[in-house]
């Protein structure tokens, strides 16, 4: 299989936070890769450091074979097109209109007429059942909607991968499902490779093809869902199970 994102010895730290000590991973070319663990194990700082946004003290990071710490001029605009990064909270541009919101780099980096560009616009939000919105401001939107709006924008780049911190953060169930539904369309009908960060196991079996556990800065157990629904792994089990004993909350009590 073709490698999308090979991840190799990062560390990261916060001062004398240790966040990352060795962590390596390959995800391949359309899967659905989904990290996992405790809040606090740095599952976020790790995507921001993929996506570029953040320097690690020492490793290697590879984006389809661009060397994420060492881009030039060229390989950086060919990055940020391969590439994106689907925000917790979305981060839409409150005082933009839906549209502009998922045009914004067409517009603003590319140079594509307005005209051409919310044409584009309505197309990915039409995708994502958000006909009709393309006026509205993000303000007027739900939660829900909101963060379909930011993967209409990641969509809008068309990147090979797509990064999202929490998706299905502060959503119910339904909206859960309707989400875990987009990411998996992503891969099944536009062959994208996504990267999920997420604590919702629920969420994580019904989308990953495989799953990484980041325990104690490093990846203690990479998987399908039903290898890590088998695993003997004491962090894997606590964590999975939602269980109050286990080395997870021993370790919370030092």
């Amino acid at each position: 299989m073709k490698e999308a994102i090979v991840v190799e010895d990062l560390k990261k730290s916060f001062g004398t936070n240790v966040v990352h000590d060795g962590v390596s991973f390959t995800v391949y070319d359309g899967e659905i890769f989904v990290v996992i663990g405790p809040s606090g194990t740095g599952k976020s700082v790790l995507l921001k450091q993929i996506a570029g946004l953040l320097k690690p003290d020492s490793g290697k990071i590879y984006v389809y074979g661009m060397d994420v710490l060492n881009l030039s001029g060229e390989e950086f605009i060919r990055f940020r097109e391969t590439l994106t990064y689907v925000f917790q909270n979305g981060a839409l541009f409150d005082s933009l209109p839906v549209w502009y919101n998922v045009a914004f780099y067409l517009v603003e980096k590319k140079g594509i007429k307005e005209k051409e560009a919310r044409e584009k616009a309505k197309y990915y939000l039409s995708l994502l059942g958000l006909s009709g919105t393309e006026d509205l401001y993000p303000s007027e939107l739900s939660g829900g909607m909101r963060k379909r709006v930011a993967v209409a924008r990641a969509l809008c780049m068309n990147p090979r991968c797509i990064l999202f911190d929490e998706p299905t953060s502060g959503l119910d169930p339904v909206m859960t499902a309707v989400l875990d539904r987009l990411i998996l369309k992503l891969k099944k009908e536009f062959g994208k490779t996504c990267v999920v960060v997420s604590h919702d196991m629920t969420s994580a079996f019904r989308i990953a093809d495989r799953i990484a556990i980041l325990w104690g800065g490093k990846v203690v157990e990479i998987g399908t869902p039903e290898e890590i629904k088998k695993s003997e792994n004491p962090v894997v089990k606590q964590f999975i199970n939602g269980e109050p004993d286990g080395p997870i909350t021993a370790m919370m009590e030092l």
